[in-house]
């Protein structure tokens, strides 16, 4: 039924922004005990349905952000260092921001993200990703089933972005940069979790003072941490 296809591409948008959140686990080497287990099934069942190479592409990338939030040395700066998250932030603005990224309109800005993760150093890490995604197209093409890949992809350059910039909003924008406490720190409800904060990503401030805790038991964590205070998502920024 098309008039289901917006909300059938949110959904899928929404897991594969999910599945992108295992992922980060597994960049931490918390996946698996085994490290190159952990990798290769983050690589082949995440990252590259994705569109994303994680050794040598993503997975350094992050590490910087880690090593370097809360100073001028994070990388992420260069892609919410400037439009739209300049200027003053309010919900009104990112609400008209998911909006537009719904429809399309933040493809470039998630091609730019892609472009500033690639394993540019070691190209036939890439090897790998159009391997399996000429093979996909194939299998595909003989079942007469390129819908798949249409309706995946479709989803990937909306709703996936849409969702992942709800949550990029939400971790370090408008946060002072200062270390370690340069995150939100905010609690959101089942809703807002299934759809923009799964794996219990609302708990990003412990997750970058504890990167090495498993998603699982960061709620855990922040029993246990009083330092800052856990605001309710809509006390992050104004309404207007």
């Amino acid at each position: 039924n098309w008039l289901a296809l917006p909300l059938i591409i949110l959904i899928i948008g929404a897991r594969q922004h999910a599945l992108g959140l295992l992922a980060h686990d597994a960049v931490h080497r918390l996946a698996f005990r085994n490290r190159t287990l952990n990798m290769i099934v983050a690589e082949v069942f995440i990252a590259w349905p994705l569109f994303i190479v994680l050794k040598n592409g993503y997975q350094p990338w992050h590490f910087d952000h880690d090593r370097g939030l809360g100073s001028d040395h994070d990388p992420e700066i260069d892609y919410r260092g400037g439009r739209p998250y300049s200027g003053r932030v309010t919900w009104r603005k990112i609400m008209r921001c998911f909006v537009l990224d719904l429809m399309g309109c933040g493809s470039l800005d998630l091609l730019n993200f892609m472009r500033l993760i690639l394993p540019y150093k070691h190209f036939v890490m890439l090897l790998g990703p159009i391997a399996m995604w000429l093979t996909a197209v194939a299998l595909l093409s003989h079942f007469n089933a390129l819908w798949i890949l249409a309706l995946w992809t479709a989803s990937e350059l909306t709703a996936f972005w849409a969702v992942f910039r709800i949550r990029a909003w939400t971790e370090h924008v408008s946060v002072p940069l200062a270390g370690k406490e340069s995150s939100h720190r905010f609690d959101a409800g089942p809703i807002a979790r299934f759809f923009f904060f799964p794996h219990h990503t609302y708990c990003h401030y412990e997750h970058h003072k504890w990167p090495q805790i498993p998603y699982y038991n960061l709620p855990e964590l922040r029993k246990l941490d009083t330092s800052k205070p856990v605001l309710c998502l809509r006390e992050l920024f104004p309404i207007a």
